[in-house]
């Protein structure tokens, strides 16, 4: 079963308020979880180095550039995010 799926079942919760609780502690929750995958994925990434692995052989296992793979072992994070101007209307 797909790990996700019932994290996105919170969002088809009946009931309104109970259904943006359980999103706003899934998304705050969201932020630790993605950080320590992050941590995991470099020492899963370093290993593979330190076992005799080139970047483009690690970009290549991944499915990432070569350039991809060496921030991942740097821990440099690579986001798309535009910040955003949110009013609280």
């Amino acid at each position: 079963m797909d790990p996700f799926t019932p994290l996105l079942a919170i969002a088809d919760t009946p009931d309104p308020t109970d259904r943006a609780r359980a999103l706003t502690a899934a998304l705050d929750r969201m932020r630790d979880i993605q950080a320590r995958l992050r941590q995991a994925r470099q020492d899963a990434v370093l290993q593979m180095r330190t076992g005799g692995m080139s970047h483009a052989d690690v970009a290549a296992a991944l499915g990432v550039t070569r350039s991809r793979a060496q921030q991942i072992a740097l821990g440099q994070t690579h986001t798309r995010r535009k910040d955003l101007d949110v009013s609280d209307d």
